[in-house]
């Protein structure tokens, strides 16, 4: 009897391993390379503005183009994109590599970020394939987690890397990661397509069209604050409660700590009653967030790292949960075969309101302190819980 491929566990957990560690490879490049900073500013002669420009150019790169992935992995499945954006990411790391000129740098890191933003978008759509309702959440929860164990990993060992050679051979490690768990992941993004599957085209003003998708924007334009203002300030918030430098960066771990164990909790949480339980644990994880933000205000006031982590232990426990569920809720708002492009839109959303948002938070914490920043995640929080309560569970087949 013919073994069956499509929903095999096996099948499963290997697309699973290696959309995780492509996603934590991609992570090397958008959040390892400040910890060689220093290090890429002497080697590319770089002023300030060009130093924050190389370092974010990935990001930019991959938030104008996840719509564009969305729409290649549907209309052409995951491997044909995975093997294409991973071949643009890897020549345009190394093109990186091999200048010298602070332009050339920044233009091939923008491109190797148009490049690896294929990889959260097909893995999205491969787990989806192979993962049924009752295990989707858990499943893109520890893909989700791979972004801030690759950040964690990359901060130990770019370092280590620049120490013992150059920045350049930095870029040459980074260039060889996302070349390897990107083509190993192209090898098995395919395992859960049905043999002769329809593929679809531009399909984005349809997916616009289901008014659920504009809830779960609203839910997630409200729990973006909490999440990338905690990310962008949680170290200059706890400087300023007088606790040394050292025990920031010790706070700092603890966030990404909860942050990466968060996901798969709330994951499996989300999966229960066959799936069912997707708007309930949003809601659940609003209120949660919503009461760490004063405990977090209080413990800020003790000005005690024994105080401070736990509270943002807890805090990046809630405040970092949700943003895999509304992923999932996207792609099983519509079709099964438009899931990539629902992903990829949800995602841009997501992208696109933390770059937009995150800023307020510095201006409003720079006029009147921390305290009114708190007290705005709380208000946050509850109002994205608020309209999560009152959108329906997803029906299932």
């Amino acid at each position: 009897m013919k073994r069956r491929v499509w929903g095999d566990n096996a099948s499963a957990r290997r697309v699973l391993i290696w959309a995780s560690a492509a996603q934590a490879a991609v992570a090397f490049i958008n959040f390892g390379l400040p910890s060689v900073g220093p290090a890429l500013r002497h080697g590319y002669h770089l002023s300030l503005p060009a130093y924050g420009s190389a370092v974010t150019a990935t990001l930019l790169g991959a938030g104008v183009s996840l719509a564009a992935w969305g729409v290649i992995v549907d209309r052409f499945g995951s491997r044909i994109s995975v093997i294409a954006g991973t071949l643009l990411a890897v020549v345009s790391v190394l093109a990186a590599a091999v200048t010298r000129s602070p332009g050339v740098l920044i233009a091939a890191l923008f491109c190797s970020g148009l490049g690896t933003s294929v990889i959260p978008i097909a893995g999205a759509g491969a787990l989806f394939k192979v993962y049924g309702a009752e295990r989707r959440a858990w499943a893109l929860g520890v893909r989700q987690m791979a972004v801030p164990l690759g950040g964690t990993t990359a901060a130990i060992a770019l370092p280590a890397m620049e120490s013992a050679v150059d920045v350049h051979a930095v870029l040459y490690l980074t260039a060889a990661a996302i070349g390897i768990t990107g083509l190993v992941f192209s090898f098995v993004a395919n395992a859960g397509d049905a043999p002769g599957s329809r593929r679809v085209g531009f399909a984005i003003w349809r997916i616009l069209k289901v008014r659920r998708m504009w809830v779960l924007f609203a839910i997630a334009a409200a729990y973006i604050v909490p999440l990338q203002g905690s990310l962008s300030y949680i170290v200059p918030a706890t400087r300023d409660s007088g606790i040394s430098a050292f025990a920031a960066s010790a706070a700092f771990v603890v966030l990404n700590a909860a942050a990466a164990v968060c996901r798969i909790v709330w994951g499996r949480v989300a999966d229960g009653r066959g799936g069912r339980r997707r708007t309930r644990t949003m809601v659940e994880i609003g209120l949660l967030t919503a009461a760490a933000s004063i405990g977090l205000l209080f413990a800020l006031h003790a000005g005690s790292l024994w105080a401070i982590a736990p509270a943002v232990a807890v805090f990046g426990f809630g405040a970092f949960g949700w943003n895999h569920l509304v992923y999932v809720s996207a792609g099983e708002a519509v079709p099964p075969e438009l899931a990539g492009q629902a992903v990829a839109v949800a995602a841009t959303v997501v992208f696109a309101l933390a770059g937009a948002l995150t800023p307020v938070v510095g201006v409003l914490a720079a006029a009147h302190g921390w305290d009114p920043v708190l007290i705005l995640f709380c208000g946050l929080a509850l109002a994205g819980a608020l309209v999560a309560a009152r959108l329906p569970e997803q029906r299932r087949a």
